[in-house]
């Protein structure tokens, strides 16, 4: 069975505002650098802006109330930080951490507000946005969460394969999936048998990103 799963509308986010220098400076968007493993939003606390994420990766997560930790996705360029609890007028509801080097386009939440009022174009790409995160999420609670990770390492092996100076080494993956090394060892070989990447010791040697990126925007999968 196959599925397609909706990523390109967020990286057209972040495009849209690149190539867009007079709207970044009508509305007073700034570029910021976060460092590795920062705190970019913390749940539960005031808005401090909205984040556009250019480059690197993030990962997402919620506390519940009985102190569980759950990790809604890792997410790369064109993801917005913040939108929702803009348009809410709520605390922060997911904690934001950087898990490479990142850069960001961000504005007040009242900016926000009137960046969506009076750009039409910037509007509708955001709906779009905000409607792919509503499918993938649809689509991925449908499939195994094997299949759920593997589509999340195609993510983080895309962004780290851009960070030349990184190595991308099997403890590191471990960390940022939150899985086990079994579970990473055994989809790196299903990796390897697709010709998407090369292992040698503890270190992916070699990724075919162009494939890779081809896979995340459509990803064949079965549901058992």
């Amino acid at each position: 069975m196959e599925e397609h799963f909706y990523t390109e509308y967020r990286t057209k986010t972040s495009v849209f505002l690149q190539t867009n220098a007079a709207l970044l400076e009508r509305y007073h968007l700034k570029e910021v650098q976060i460092q590795t493993q920062e705190i970019l939003l913390k749940q539960g606390t005031a808005p401090k802006g909205v984040y556009i994420l250019t480059s690197g990766l993030v990962k997402v997560t919620r506390t519940t109330a009985a102190g569980q930790l759950f990790t809604l996705g890792v997410f790369g360029p064109g993801e917005v930080e913040g939108d929702v609890e803009a348009l809410m007028q709520m605390p922060y509801f997911c904690t934001v951490q950087t898990l490479t080097p990142c850069r960001f386009y961000h504005l007040s939440s009242e900016r926000f507000l009137e960046l969506l009022a009076r750009e039409q174009e910037f509007n509708l790409l955001m709906h779009r946005s905000m409607a792919s995160k509503m499918l993938n999420t649809s689509l991925q609670s449908s499939i195994q969460s094997t299949n759920r990770l593997y589509y999340t390492l195609l993510i983080v092996l895309r962004e780290l394969s851009r960070l030349n100076e990184l190595q991308i080494s099997k403890p590191l993956l471990t960390e940022l999936l939150g899985t086990s090394s079994r579970n990473l060892n055994r989809l790196l070989r299903q990796l390897e048998e697709e010709s998407l990447l090369q292992v040698k010791g503890s270190l992916v040697v070699q990724t075919d990103r162009k494939e890779i990126e081809k896979r995340i925007e459509t990803y064949d999968f079965e549901i058992h």
